[in-house]
């Protein structure tokens, strides 16, 4: 299979071609495509809708992704009477009490989110007072604007009735709260970042939201390719129908795919004083009745990583798993079982100490997040989003082969023990003012910052013979890497 692809997160785009057996893959990532390039991500201008490949009115008829860039320039009023902290009687969220403020969280975005979802014709997000972050435009396709995410295989949900690999494409937006955080930091030209500590800080009461869409691989079956998914809104996407990355297909046309994931996080240091933040993500459950919206149900929330679970099986005190939540949607929680849904690679190959272990869960929402920082010195995160070794080499961080033992060509993630306090780096309660490392500036937990915005910016922006990126595929060997966690695809992935 040939296919084209981009390593979303950093970002960067390299010519290869593919033979990948669809039953060995189980998760996967960009797939490299001839004549993409760096230069296509230089040429980048902050406020595009797309990647420049619109459907001809004869193959899609319907509405563009139009950018929402008119970000508030004054704060909003503090917010008084949350209905989800008064779901709480305004104390601390805790296991019991977690499916109120859920169902709480989730009430208060739902106009939106079903107009979104539901009603894209219609849907205006300028009057909904949803915004976007700059710069991805080069990597939206261009009827909703998603960006390509992850890839998965019927490995990953065994007795679900998956009977496809499948990628999957993200699309997010800012309240207008969250918003004015996008003005302070980019002004109204996106040009020059203002990278000061108090800047991407957010305001209580934010509200950020990502859909999930996933779509099929397999050109035979568009739809009907997971009973889990039956009944699920399905959205148009403009990309290659077998290809992972929508970023720059070369032969693109209109695909459908399944709104399966919505997230939906808030800044509360009242409710979470330990990070500022609560995470929320929904899922699609054909069993509950109602519209596609009602469908989607609280898989779990995460208000902390748990820094005192130190070994898998250990109580969680941060963390709420919805008991009645779809099968499907637990085969991917994190380490420890926090939360992290089918779209959030929490998972991943690994080696310990010689040792590869296939699939670990090495993650979770918050854990990855707490790593959003920016060096604005060096242009780059400092530690990766997963617990690993740092390299100075690409992908920054260090390889291990299958023999678990460091190979710069390798597939493993060479990782720290489970439960070490080299692990537990990743699994801190930091506020979103605290940087994981020293001299980096933190991003308040939105790695849109830090892991897409501002490194598509200074690859536009930055010197013409600047370093490549760490984390962006190797020229040399062809190494993939997946699109959202930018863990190493297994050998049998690698082309």
């Amino acid at each position: 299979m040939r296919s084209g692809g981009v390593y979303l997160l950093p970002c960067l785009l390299f010519s290869a071609t593919l033979f990948i057996s669809r039953d060995a893959v189980s998760q996967a990532a960009f797939r490299p495509e001839l004549e993409q390039s760096l230069q296509a991500l230089k040429a980048a201008k902050p406020f595009q809708n797309n990647n420049g490949l619109v459907p001809p009115r004869n193959e899609y008829s319907g509405p563009l992704f139009n950018l929402n860039h008119a970000w508030p320039t004054q704060p909003r009023p503090a917010l008084k009477d949350a209905p989800w902290r008064a779901a709480i009687n305004n104390g601390k969220i805790t296991p019991e009490n977690a499916s109120a403020y859920a169902n709480a969280l989730r009430a208060a975005v739902a106009v939106n989110a079903r107009n979104l979802i539901m009603h894209y014709d219609t849907w205006d997000a300028a009057k909904a007072g949803w915004y976007n972050e700059p710069w991805l435009g080069s990597l939206r396709e261009a009827i909703h604007g998603t960006y390509s995410a992850g890839e998965f295989g019927p490995a990953i949900f065994p007795n679900t009735g998956l009977r496809a690999q499948f990628n999957t494409h993200v699309l997010t937006y800012y309240d207008a709260r969250a918003a004015y955080t996008l003005y302070r930091v980019w002004a109204s030209s996106a040009m020059t970042p203002n990278l000061q500590v108090s800047s991407p800080q957010f305001a209580e009461g934010s509200i950020i939201v990502k859909a999930a869409v996933f779509a099929s691989e397999d050109t035979t079956k568009p739809l009907d390719w997971w009973d889990s998914m039956n009944g699920a809104q399905v959205w148009s996407i403009y990309c290659q129908a077998n290809n992972q990355d929508c970023s720059h297909p070369s032969n693109p046309r209109v695909w459908p795919g399944y709104v399966a994931q919505f997230d939906i996080i808030v800044k509360d240091s009242q409710s979470a004083p330990a990070t500022g933040w609560v995470y929320m993500t929904l899922v699609y459950d054909k069993s509950v009745p109602g519209d596609t919206w009602d469908k989607m149900v609280p898989l779990g929330v995460q208000w902390g990583n748990d820094p005192q679970a130190t070994a898998a099986g250990m109580p969680l005190h941060e963390n709420w798993i919805n008991p009645s939540a779809p099968l499907y949607s637990t085969q991917t929680l994190g380490w420890g079982d926090r939360l992290s849904g089918p779209n959030d690679g929490a998972r991943n190959d690994i080696a310990v100490n010689g040792i590869v272990m296939k699939n670990a869960p090495d993650s979770s929402c918050m854990s990855c997040h707490s790593t959003a920082q920016w060096n604005a010195v060096a242009h780059k995160m400092d530690s990766f989003l997963l617990p690993s070794f740092a390299a100075s080499a690409p992908p920054g961080f260090q390889l291990c082969g299958d023999n678990g033992k460091p190979d710069p060509n390798g597939t493993n993630i060479c990782s720290p023990a489970p439960g070490t306090g080299d692990w537990m780096k990743w699994f801190q309660n930091r506020l979103g003012t605290q940087p994981m490392d020293a001299g980096s500036i933190a991003t308040d937990f939105d790695e849109v910052f830090s892991f897409k915005s501002l490194r598509l910016w200074w690859v536009a922006v930055g010197p013409p013979n600047q370093p490549v990126p760490s984390l962006l595929r190797n020229p040399v060997n062809a190494q993939r890497f997946n699109l959202y966690s930018g863990a190493p695809l297994p050998q049998g992935q690698q082309p």
